[in-house]
């Protein structure tokens, strides 16, 4: 059904909250600073929360993402649709940052960067499970990566789209993505995982099954955090599975086979969800056990957490 853009430009300026309650994922974390889980006045304020582009649903169904007005453009089937690739905007924001000689020979620390590409692995996840996504649909001035002021929210309009969209494409290699509006959940394309299989708990890599401690033992995906009992999602660990090919992420030394034939690693939360650490992607590594174990309790462990956040956000980019 073709729709004129204009009707989509935002009317009103919902807060970007709303906009997250309305699509269904809690926003209960908003009313904690997210690095030291102090109670903050004015959640809908968070820093540290109201200024991403994407979000999603603790357990991982839920997608939202961000896209501009200003952007949308209508194909030649009259469809709605938002193409970007945010890969190449952290890159080329990296490439601008690294220009300032204050940013030489240290690592460069930019919202922006984490955002785009929390962005795009929330693109990928959509693309790679067939995932409809909900949209906020944002007007206002769209700037260069040279505008350097990343804190200000330039948004002059802004709501949450009632239609569901979709990841009709995503590059793994470039990062490129379109996303289409108006797609039904049976419409989605099935993606493309490159891999032979990766489902919610077993994951198949050049016909092994690569399994981590949750799947062997049994153990129970529920866990607490700040008083609230969560469940981490087994879509998040097959994933990062996936993504490992049966290779500790850490040391790139293969995983032990097991002797039902099967690969073994073992996820892990590089911040511990204890200490508020999302169950996503971006935050999950597929280690070997002794890896694993060196992560929690070994002296250095401060070192590897770093190490291990560095690991994934490359390979995510590349992947």
């Amino acid at each position: 059904m073709t729709v004129s853009l204009h009707t989509l430009r935002p009317a009103d300026k919902w807060m970007i909250i709303d906009c997250v309650q309305e699509a269904g994922i809690d926003v209960h974390a908003w009313s904690y600073r997210k690095k030291y889980g102090q109670p903050v006045a004015l959640p809908q304020s968070n820093g540290g929360y109201c200024y991403e582009w994407s979000f999603r649903s603790d357990n991982g169904r839920i997608l939202l993402l961000c896209v501009w007005f200003e952007e949308l453009r209508v194909d030649d089937r009259g469809r709605v649709n938002f193409s970007g690739n945010l890969v190449a905007y952290a890159d080329k924001l990296i490439r601008q940052l690294e220009k300032d000689p204050k940013n030489r020979n240290r690592t460069i620390k930019d919202p922006r960067i984490s955002r785009a590409q929390h962005f795009s692995s929330t693109v990928q996840l959509a693309y790679m499970n067939a995932i409809p996504v909900r949209v906020v649909i944002v007007s206002g001035p769209v700037r260069e990566v040279e505008d350097i002021d990343s804190g200000n929210d330039r948004a002059v309009g802004r709501y949450l789209d009632v239609e569901f969209w979709a990841v009709e494409s995503f590059n793994k290699d470039s990062g490129a993505f379109v996303l289409v509006r108006g797609c039904s959940p049976d419409q989605l394309p099935l993606g493309s995982t490159g891999f032979e299989e990766v489902a919610e708990s077993l994951v198949v890599v050049d016909g092994q099954v690569v399994s981590d401690q949750f799947r062997e033992e049994n153990r129970s995906e529920a866990y607490m955090y700040d008083g609230v009992q969560r469940h981490r999602d087994p879509k998040v660990r097959a994933l990062v599975l996936a993504r490992s090919k049966g290779i500790c992420e850490l040391t790139m030394a293969p995983g032990f086979k097991m002797a039902n034939g099967g690969t073994y690693l073992e996820t892990h939360h590089i911040v511990p969800l204890s200490e508020g650490g999302a169950d996503t992607i971006e935050n999950v590594i597929a280690l070997s056990a002794d890896a694993h174990r060196q992560a929690h309790y070994a002296v250095d462990r401060e070192d590897l957490r770093r190490r291990c956040l560095e690991i994934v956000a490359e390979r995510l980019r590349s992947f």
